[in-house]
């Protein structure tokens, strides 16, 4: 599709800038499936019209560019799975390459080994462009499998329901996937530009504090951008890691209009977002949770060894992580409580002074 504008009979001397911004871009986009937490934004929008969003979205990030790819992840209660590419599947001519500049079929021959196979599916549609209809067909296949195979006991966490998602765990396995698919960066630079797309339903979870903040530094040395699609309660992980990255946060305020959100400011690559105006966060939580009770706090003591925050001082006296063994000293003068102090005065001579101060008070009715 960008060869249609017969740019490769350009002399390529004096366009060395031009064409490296024509690499082509790795999109891996998080979706968070949690069942209690899109039931809570079920009036705004519901689960089946984001993904509808979605797949519009990835549909046009493949659009613009033919030798563009993609990865669909799930970030469910208590697992982590890909909706799209699957190991297994057989996508015939639109398989995901090993590389992404691997890709040579024209958009006419797949089109037409769509027309000639007659795959079964749910949006069998021979005008409709292959690849378009196979991401389609397996982001919907697999999140039907996933969402079927939850019970009622994969949303309760210690005999109580919550909106849990492992987010922390689709970080990490999204990073894994352009790591293995990118390959590194050779002495001639990059092969394809690499970015996370993340759509969060769900509250922060501070028991993920520590996993999260790992990807985040890991995202930030392999240049991999975070975007941060929120729907819902804004999250401070998720604040961070898209300020830490260099990608965009963004919170829905009209839900509704979500593939216009989609489109207008995480559609651009990282490479052209220099040449357009994109949202920017006004203000950042930089919060940080507790290692002692994963609590979200304001003021926390600092192991100056390890790091380790905690909202009060260790009661035995030593770091759960390191071991560390801490002054008793400073230990003494941060539990000293504040101290109070009292001007003592007798309580005669404050009946006194009252009594002084009642008589000097004239006692009349005044008149017009």
């Amino acid at each position: 599709m960008n060869a249609v504008d017969g740019s490769s009979h350009v002399p390529q001397v004096g366009f060395a800038s031009e064409l490296e911004e024509e690499l082509p871009s790795l999109l891996v986009l998080i979706l968070d499936t949690s069942p209690l937490g899109w039931g809570a934004q079920s009036p705004p929008i519901s689960l089946h019209d984001a993904v509808a969003s979605l797949l519009i979205f990835v549909n046009s990030h493949l659009a613009l560019n033919h030798s563009n790819e993609a990865a669909v992840i799930a970030s469910h209660t208590n697992c982590i799975k890909y909706l799209y590419p699957v190991a297994g599947e057989d996508y015939g001519a639109s398989a995901p390459k090993s590389t992404a500049t691997s890709g040579t079929e024209s958009s006419e021959e797949m089109i037409t080994n769509g027309q000639s196979n007659g795959d079964n599916g749910t949006l069998n549609d021979a005008s409709m462009y292959r690849q378009f209809r196979v991401v389609n067909e397996s982001v919907m296949k697999q999140l039907d499998l996933l969402l079927l195979g939850t019970s009622a006991s994969d949303i309760e966490h210690n005999g109580t329901i919550s909106d849990t998602t492992l987010i922390s765990g689709a970080l990490s396995t999204a990073l894994a996937y352009i790591n293995r698919l990118v390959g590194g960066v050779n002495d001639n630079g990059p092969k394809v530009r690499a970015r996370i797309m993340v759509v969060s339903v769900c509250s922060d979870l501070a028991s993920q504090y520590v996993p999260i903040m790992n990807c985040i530094f890991a995202a930030q040395k392999m240049k991999v951008p975070i975007d941060i699609c929120k729907i819902g309660n804004d999250t401070v992980f998720l604040q961070q890691a898209a300020d830490t990255t260099g990608g965009v946060y963004m919170h829905l305020e009209h839900p509704r209009g979500m593939i216009q959100y989609l489109m207008t400011a995480f559609l651009p690559d990282r490479a052209l977002r220099k040449h357009l105006v994109i949202p920017t966060q006004s203000s950042i939580d930089f919060r940080a949770a507790c290692f002692c009770h994963n609590r979200i706090v304001d003021i926390g003591y600092v192991c100056n060894i390890c790091l380790s925050i905690y909202c009060q001082p260790p009661a035995d006296g030593s770091c759960a992580i390191c071991d560390t063994i801490f002054d008793p000293k400073e230990l003494a003068d941060l539990l000293k409580k504040p101290v109070v102090v009292t001007t003592n005065v007798p309580k005669n001579k404050a009946k006194k002074k009252k009594k002084k101060d009642s008589d000097a008070t004239p006692n009349f009715t005044p008149g017009p």
